[in-house]
């Protein structure tokens, strides 16, 4: 992806702050739940959002890091993939902090309503998303159906 495009537009919309239900979460809740449109100019509002919840769950840099960069990369699909032919919908992201046995663990799951493209049967240099998503966290789910797909997965915390 183009860096400059991440980075966002001047007067570009900031992401949805509202849950999609009335009433969502505040950063420092165990859950974190966002409906941005899916547009490029919405990473890094995402990125600063997932900043300033991260600090009351105690993530590590290295569990902010391994969050951040697993969840830009599912949203980015989506934003890429999801709506093809059709204007930009939107982008779902759940985000909850759970106790484990072994300490904590935050799951995330990322939902468009659209349609994505197949597979490219020829190698490119292209295609290590999920890839990268999967070595980052532990569990990594793609779910597609016909009224959309789901990205789910868990980066695991410390105590």
């Amino acid at each position: 992806m183009d860096r400059a495009a991440a980075q966002g537009q001047p007067g570009s919309r900031p992401a949805d702050r509202r849950s999609p239900a009335p009433g969502g979460p505040e950063p420092h809740a165990d859950r974190l739940v966002l409906r941005l449109p899916a547009t490029v100019e919405q990473l890094r509002p995402l990125r600063r959002r997932i900043d300033a919840w991260a600090p009351a769950h105690r993530l590590t840099d290295d569990e902010l890091t391994d969050l951040q960069l697993a969840l830009g990369e599912a949203v980015s699909n989506s934003i890429e993939h999801a709506y093809l032919a059709v204007e930009p919908g939107t982008v779902d992201v759940e985000l909850a902090v759970r106790k484990t046995d072994d300490g904590r663990e935050v799951v995330v799951a990322v939902t468009d309503r659209g349609r994505w493209k197949p597979a490219s049967s020829r190698p490119t240099y292209r295609g290590r998303g999920i890839t990268m998503i999967d070595g980052l966290s532990v569990g990594m789910r793609v779910t597609s159906n016909r009224s959309g797909t789901r990205v789910t997965f868990t980066v695991p915390l410390g105590d």
